[in-house]
């Protein structure tokens, strides 16, 4: 499962904004957000073009491909690590690299910057590590069915009827009266 490696969900792209941002309220005038560069939190008020990374795909010469299947190629290619060629390769280097990673992407409605931000986006992704290993995925899995099993009951006992107990007699404690407070003194007008 795709969102097992990689988990976009609440992640947002607003337009005018460099980076990330993470979802964290609802505001009466649009979305509290909090960037996943710097931590820093803002209102993204309803006029602002805001984009979740679950909602972007990528035009493809069959039919387009989502965000998150494109990073978790980009994961496979780059064995999860974050991507090095953004800024220091040509253009031609830069469509060659994203033609490995993605082969039917459509080379004509897919602009060097769309490539360049997508980039940039998984490396922020891996970089608030939000990126997981298939393998590392499949561990916890198995960590957390043995666990499960460890605490799952071994077999039913037949009930036992209880004994009716007789309730304990409760000490009374001494209740002490509680401090009076003082008003503060009211000042004389002059």
């Amino acid at each position: 499962n795709l969102k097992d490696i990689m988990d976009i969900t609440g992640i947002f792209a607003i337009s005018g904004k460099p980076g990330l941002f993470k979802s964290i309220a609802q505001s009466k005038q649009g979305v509290i957000v909090e960037s996943l560069t710097d931590g820093k939190r803002f209102n993204a008020y309803t006029t602002y073009k805001v984009s979740s990374l679950e909602d972007i795909t990528v035009f493809s010469v069959d039919e387009d491909i989502t965000l998150l299947e494109v990073f978790t190629k980009l994961a496979e290619k780059e064995d999860y690590k974050a991507v090095a060629i953004v800024d220091t390769v040509s253009k031609e280097e830069l469509r060659k690299y994203f033609a490995a990673v993605v082969p039917n992407y459509d080379a004509d409605r897919v602009y060097d910057s769309d490539i360049k931000k997508i980039i940039k986006w998984y490396n922020q992704l891996h970089q608030n590590d939000r990126i997981n290993k298939a393998s590392d995925v499949k561990e916890e899995v198995k960590t957390e069915t043995v666990v499960a099993e460890e605490k799952a009951p071994k077999a039913a006992k037949p009930a036992k009827a209880k004994a009716a107990k007789e309730p304990k007699a409760e000490v009374e404690k001494e209740a002490k009266p509680a401090a009076k407070k003082k008003a503060p003194a009211k000042k004389k007008a002059e």
